[in-house]
């Protein structure tokens, strides 16, 4: 007697299908992931720059100036949608002695949704020995 196996077939088929489909359903999810990641890279350069160029513009117009200057420095093409602010606070210590405490904050996007990152920078400017 000679017994027929085509069950076994049909059932292979079936397994190496649902592995195929689970496959490319993590791989799909991994990919969305790797976008999201990279997006959120591009957003964190871009807020970086932003408050380092701030910090930057902070410090040369400080010192330039003598006294403490605050405001939006004008940013290039590459920094579109970013905005930024430049604080500045000041003290004197003894006769001609100065500190500047200076902040920037680059903001891009909206809060509560994945377009937006914020950064902040501070620095101290001195010319105390």
């Amino acid at each position: 007697m000679k017994r027929r196996s085509s069950g076994a077939a049909l059932f292979t088929a079936i397994f190496l299908v649902a592995v195929l489909a689970a496959v490319g359903i993590s791989m799909s999810k991994l990919s969305n992931v790797e976008h999201d990641t990279r997006t959120k890279a591009v957003l964190a350069a871009r807020v970086y720059y932003g408050a380092k160029a701030g910090l930057e513009w902070g410090i040369q117009q400080a010192v330039a100036a003598g006294a403490c200057v605050a405001g939006a420095p004008a940013l290039g093409a590459g920094l579109t949608g970013v905005s930024v602010s430049v604080g500045c606070a000041s003290s004197t210590h003894g006769a001609g002695n100065f500190v500047y405490y200076i902040t920037s904050t680059a903001i891009t996007g909206t809060p509560g949704t994945v377009g937006y990152a914020e950064r902040r920078m501070e620095a101290t400017v001195s010319n105390i020995p």
